[in-house]
């Protein structure tokens, strides 16, 4: 609905579009076997392009997805009535790129008057005053471009005999349309990586993720990276093994267009100057597809931090928000393995505020030290007074005995080559 007045071609052919059009081939299965004296005909460079192309598409389909790559912004220009769609590149679901070279624009009024009529609003009361929700869809499309002198064409007519089109050129097909209700969720590519990633609840049958993730948490440390490698193998494997084309989630009539935008409250109505339209709010784009460089994605995964642990350059410390307490038990979270050699009374005070001031409690020697979850526990040896309004904690990071990171740093060091700091928090009392 509402195509042909919004479609851009991307190598202005301004041909035809009918059935005679024709489309470029998709065949990536077979390819010209040529031989000494081989006669080629139309059907095999077809067979050739097809080859290529549909080799270029399903790569892009699979292995990159679709969505808008760069572009395509969609603008309101509320003074003019119009729809304004700037210059882009996408992929549709098919794998095929949608090169938009020059801004299209559309007068909504216009647009209005003309589809008014068309079925999809006929439910609708009163086609004078309406106020509407619509979508601007990017679709491929396909032309017919410079004619040349042809022996015989089928599909000229009776009106251009023996001229033929001599190319065919991609074009994006942007249109209006009423807005539809969201389809029902598929179930997502890659859908166990998805779980290990956080991006997806886990089944019943993914049961065997968290038991191993469970397991490596409680390896010595130096056993854990070549486990989680191991692991990250599995789910891999597991997770392409269970995903299937992404061609086969589209029926074969679905051309696999994308949605560029919302329209939400556009107002359409009647008075006596003409047509007139007004928006509630700007083309909401948030909605739609995108798909990132290969580059961007390089440079977001392997910055520091990210493609590996990074590497402690000074002693350890509480993690934010590293100190709490259950009942009378003290837990510390500390943001680096440590020295389990260290971990002893010595290096650990622990003070109660009340209305007479600061008091000690004593904990259980020595410390408990959980070097899977790099957590040191003081239990205390009474419950915590119930006037106490702070429970401190310092950790000893100077003098002859400090808390030591897993590096032989002590507990807040900056740096190598600069000696320990105490470390202190504090959470409420009772």
């Amino acid at each position: 609905m509402g195509s042909a007045e919004i479609t851009a071609s991307g190598c202005a052919c301004g041909g035809s579009c009918d059935s005679c059009a024709g489309s470029l081939p998709d065949a990536p299965d077979c390819a010209i076997h040529y031989h000494f004296g081989m006669l080629l005909g139309v059907e095999d460079f077809r067979a050739e392009q097809g080859f290529h192309l549909g080799h270029a598409r399903r790569h892009q389909r699979a292995l990159h997805g679709y969505g808008v790559v760069y572009g395509y912004a969609v603008e309101h220009d509320a003074a003019k009535q119009e729809l304004k769609v700037l210059p882009g590149l996408a992929v549709d679901r098919r794998g095929r790129d949608l090169a938009l070279d020059a801004a299209q624009c559309l007068s909504l009024p216009a647009w209005w008057d003309k589809h008014r009529g068309d079925d999809a609003f006929a439910e609708l009361p009163n086609l004078d005053d309406v106020t509407l929700d619509l979508e601007v869809v990017l679709c491929y499309a396909s032309c017919l471009s410079r004619p040349v002198p042809a022996i015989a064409d089928p599909c000229a007519g009776d009106n251009q005999p023996g001229i033929a089109y001599s190319r065919i050129c991609e074009a994006p097909s942007l249109s209006l349309r009423r807005a539809q209700p969201a389809a029902a969720a598929s179930a997502p590519p890659y859908r166990l990586l998805r779980v290990l990633l956080g991006l997806a609840a886990p089944e019943p049958a993914d049961s065997w993720l968290s038991t191993a993730q469970a397991d490596i948490a409680a390896l010595p440390p130096d056993e854990r990276a070549p486990a989680e490698a191991a692991l990250w193998q599995a789910v891999l494997a597991r997770a392409t093994a269970h995903t299937a084309d992404p061609l086969d989630a589209l029926a074969d009539d679905d051309p696999g267009c994308l949605v560029l935008a919302r329209l939400h409250g556009l107002h359409l109505f009647k008075d006596a100057q003409g047509w007139q339209s007004s928006l509630a709010a700007a083309p909401d784009i948030d909605q739609r597809p995108s798909l990132l460089p290969s580059q961007l994605l390089q440079a977001a995964l392997l910055r520091p931090g990210v493609a590996a642990p990074g590497i402690p350059l000074g002693g350890p410390r509480l993690k934010p928000g590293g100190l709490s307490r259950s009942g009378t038990s003290l837990r510390l979270d500390f943001d680096q393995d440590l020295a389990a050699a260290s971990v002893s009374s010595s290096v650990f005070s622990v003070q109660a505020f009340g209305p007479a001031g600061w008091s000690p409690l004593a904990y259980s020697d020595p410390p408990s030290y959980s070097p899977a979850s790099r957590r040191v526990t003081l239990n205390l040896s009474a419950p915590v007074p119930a006037d106490a309004s702070l429970i401190r904690v310092t950790v000893r990071g100077s003098g002859t005995t400090p808390l030591l990171g897993a590096n032989l740093l002590p507990a807040g060091a900056p740096s190598p080559d600069q000696d320990g700091l105490d470390i202190s928090n504090q959470i409420a009392g009772s």
